[in-house]
C-alpha cells in the first residue's frame, strides 16, 4: 500500500536537516525526498521547494491569503492581477503547488470572484474587467488541471453564463480551456456541463468565423466530452455524448473541414469527427456531405506526418459502416493510403495508423483487397514490419491487414509468401506471444503456414451424474 504524509511532516523533515546536520537547503531536500522514497511515501503531491524562515510559507499559500485580503477588502484590480499572475506561475509548476492551493481554498475565492462580475457578462466589457476576468478564468485552468473534482454547481453555471452572455473572443477561449481542464477524467463534470446544453453553445461557436484559437478551443472542448476515462465510474456517458454531438455537429464540422485543409486546423477537424462516429448512421451523414475532401487533404499534406495520422484516423472510423467503406474504395482512396504508408513508413506510429486504417477497408470485402494487392501493399506492409521489428502497434496491425487481404482470398498468399513473411510473422511471434499472439497465429494460418493453435478449454474427463 502507497504511504502518504503531510505537508507539514515533509517540512520539518527538512528544517531538521539543515538545523541538525548542517546541511544547505539543496542537500536537505535531496535527503529527505530519498528517505521518504526509500520508506515507500508519495510525494506527488508534496511541494518539495520549502519555505525557509520559521513564520514564512509557501508562496502558493502566502499567495492565496493575499488574494483572500485582497477580495474581502476594497479589490483593486492591479493587486488582484499581480496576485493571480503569481497564482499561475505556482499551479503551473506541478500537482503538488495545485494541490496546496486547492486545499487552501482558492477556488471558493476565485469562483465568488467571477461571480461578482457575473452581471456584467451581457454587457460591453471594459478592458480592465476583461482582463481581469480572463485572469480568474486562466486561474482557473491552472488549478484545475489535472484536479477536476474541485468543480462545483456554482462552477458549471459560470462557464454557462460565460458562454451564453460574452462575446469575447479572449474570454470565450479562457472559459472553453477551463471547461476542457474540468472534463479531463471525470465523468460527473462532463455529464453536469451536457446536462446544461453546453452543445447549443459549442455548435453556435463554431459558426463563428476569423479566430482558429476559438475554433480549436472549441473542438478541444467537443472531444473532451466524448472521452471515457474516469475510472472511479463503471458506466460512463461517453457513447450518448458523441451520438447526440455528432447528430448536431457533424455536418458543420464537415463544411469547416472542406476550407481548413492546412494545419493545425485539419488536423484538429479530422481528430474531432473520428471521435463522434460512434454509429452507423452517423458515418452515413458524413459520407453523404461529400469524402471529396479527404483526397485533397491527402493530396494537400502528403509530407505532413501528423495530418496523415489523423486522417487515418478519420478513414478507419468511416469504414466502420460497411457503405460507406465501399464508397471510399471506389472513390480511388486505395492508392493514396499505399503511398503514405510508403512515404511515411519510418514513423512508426504514422505507420501502425495506416496498418490499422488498411485493415478496416479490407475487412470482409475481397474486392478491396485485390486493389490492395494490385497497388503494391503487400510489399509496403511486409517492409514496414522489417522497418518496426519491436514496434507492437506496427506488428500488431500488419497482422490484422495481412490477415482481412488473404481470408477470403488465398490466391494472394503467394505474393506474401515471396516476401518472406512467414519468418517474420514467427519473429513476432516469439517477442510479442503475450500480447496478440492469436493476432500472430491467425495471419499464419490464412496464410496457409504450419501453425500449432493452443486448445484454450478443455474438458476433465469427468463423467457427469444423472
Amino acid at each position: 500500500m502507497v504511504r502518504v504524509i503531510t505537508q507539514e511532516t515533509y517540512d520539518e523533515v527538512v528544517k531538521e536537516n539543515i538545523k541538525e546536520f548542517d546541511m544547505t537547503p539543496e542537500e536537505a531536500i535531496k535527503d529527505a525526498v530519498a528517505q521518504f522514497e526509500a520508506q515507500g511515501v508519495d510525494l506527488s503531491n508534496i511541494i518539495k521547494d520549502l519555505a525557509l524562515g520559521p513564520s514564512e510559507d509557501h508562496l502558493v499559500s502566502s499567495t492565496v491569503n493575499r488574494l483572500k485580503e485582497i477580495c474581502s477588502g476594497d479589490c483593486l484590480v492591479d493587486d488582484l492581477l499581480t496576485e493571480l499572475e503569481v497564482l499561475k506561475s505556482e499551479c503551473n509548476k506541478d500537482i503538488a503547488h495545485r494541490v496546496r492551493a486547492g486545499k487552501e481554498g482558492i477556488y471558493t475565492v476565485l469562483i465568488n470572484l467571477l461571480a461578482s462580475k457575473e452581471d456584467r457578462f451581457g454587457q460591453e466589457l471594459s478592458e480592465k474587467n476583461a482582463k481581469l476576468i480572463t485572469s480568474v478564468l486562466e486561474a482557473l485552468t491552472a488549478l484545475m488541471d489535472m484536479q477536476p473534482d474541485l468543480l462545483d454547481h456554482k462552477g458549471v453555471d459560470l462557464i454557462k453564463s460565460i458562454l451564453d452572455n460574452v462575446e469575447d473572443d479572449v474570454i470565450l477561449i479562457a472559459t472553453l480551456k477551463w471547461a476542457a481542464a474540468c472534463c479531463v477524467k471525470h465523468e460527473m463534470n462532463r455529464q453536469r456541463l451536457f446536462a446544461k446544453n453546453i452543445s447549443d453553445n459549442l455548435k453556435s461557436l463554431l459558426k463563428v468565423a476569423g479566430n482558429e484559437k476559438l475554433l480549436s478551443e472549441t473542438l478541444q472542448v467537443i472531444r473532451k466530452l466524448t472521452l471515457d476515462d474516469d475510472i472511479r465510474v463503471e458506466f460512463g456517458k461517453a457513447h450518448e455524448h458523441a451520438r447526440e454531438l455528432g447528430a448536431q455537429m457533424l455536418e458543420p464540422l464537415v463544411n469547416l473541414l472542406r476550407v481548413n485543409t492546412k494545419p493545425p486546423l485539419v488536423s484538429e477537424l479530422m481528430l474531432t469527427i473520428a471521435s463522434l462516429l460512434v454509429r452507423h448512421e452517423l458515418c452515413k451523414m458524413v459520407s453523404e456531405c461529400g469524402l471529396e475532401m479527404l483526397f485533397i487533404i491527402l493530396a494537400d499534406n502528403y509530407d505532413n506526418v501528423g495530418v496523415i495520422q489523423q486522417a487515418d484516423k478519420l478513414i478507419t472510423a468511416l469504414a466502420g459502416h460497411d457503405d460507406v467503406k465501399r464508397d471510399l474504395v471506389k472513390s480511388g482512396i486505395v492508392p493514396v493510403i499505399i503511398a503514405s504508408l510508403s512515404r511515411h513508413s519510418n514513423n512508426a506510429t504514422a505507420t501502425a495508423l495506416t496498418l490499422k486504417c488498411i485493415a478496416a477497408l479490407s475487412l470482409r470485402e475481397p474486392g478491396h483487397s485485390r486493389q490492395f494487392l494490385e497497388n503494391g501493399a503487400p510489399e509496403a506492409i511486409v517492409d514496414c514490419m522489417k522497418i518496426h521489428p519491436d514496434n507492437a502497434s506496427v506488428q500488431k496491425n500488419a497482422c490484422w491487414a495481412i490477415r482481412n487481404m488473404v481470408a477470403r482470398c488465398c490466391e494472394f498468399n503467394p505474393k506474401f509468401h515471396e516476401l518472406g513473411v512467414e519468418s517474420i510473422l514467427n519473429s513476432a511471434y516469439d517477442k510479442f506471444n503475450a500480447e496478440f499472439g492469436f493476432d500472430i497465429k491467425s495471419a499464419l494460418r490464412d496464410l496457409q503456414c504450419d501453425v500449432k493453435f493452443d486448445e484454450q478449454w478443455t474438458g476433465k474427463g469427468v463423467q457427469l451424474e444423472k
